[in-house]
């Protein structure tokens, strides 16, 4: 059975913003995980968060590098809807007092406890705090 990884906006972003200081990491990432045909999943709250990210940090130009990113990989890299459950479980991670903690980062573990999934290709420690494997 291939695993299942999930993409969170700290590996998007760093895929895509060359003056990102995961931009190297990321690269060689994304080519380890395409070349070995793992299940690439993220969310639509990703989605919005690393477009948001890269039109501000970056520029537009930026931002729709990514769009276009997602969309030629658009059979590799499946985008799943968040559900009012996903959202209600978020709060159970929300209320921990760790730094920088987005309400986003809360929707994408309650995400992938629902989707059994264990692993994320993710530049911040939020993921490995709340029990997943960081790659």
């Amino acid at each position: 059975m291939t695993e299942t990884v999930f993409l969170d906006s700290s590996f998007l972003k760093g895929l895509i913003d060359s003056k990102d200081d995961f931009y190297q990491s990321a690269g060689r990432i994304w080519l380890e995980l395409r070349d070995k045909g793992k299940n690439l999943v993220t969310s639509n709250f990703i989605i919005d968060e690393t477009l948001t990210l890269l039109r501000s940090k970056c520029n537009l130009e930026t931002a729709l590098k990514f769009r276009d990113l997602l969309a030629e990989h658009s059979h590799i890299i499946k985008i799943i809807r968040v559900t009012v459950a996903d959202e209600a479980g978020a709060w159970e991670w929300f209320g921990k007092n760790w730094s920088k903690l987005s309400f986003t980062d809360c929707v994408s573990f309650a995400l992938m406890k629902r989707l059994g999934i264990k692993q994320a290709a993710a530049f911040d420690d939020h993921f490995q705090r709340a029990g997943f494997k960081k790659l």
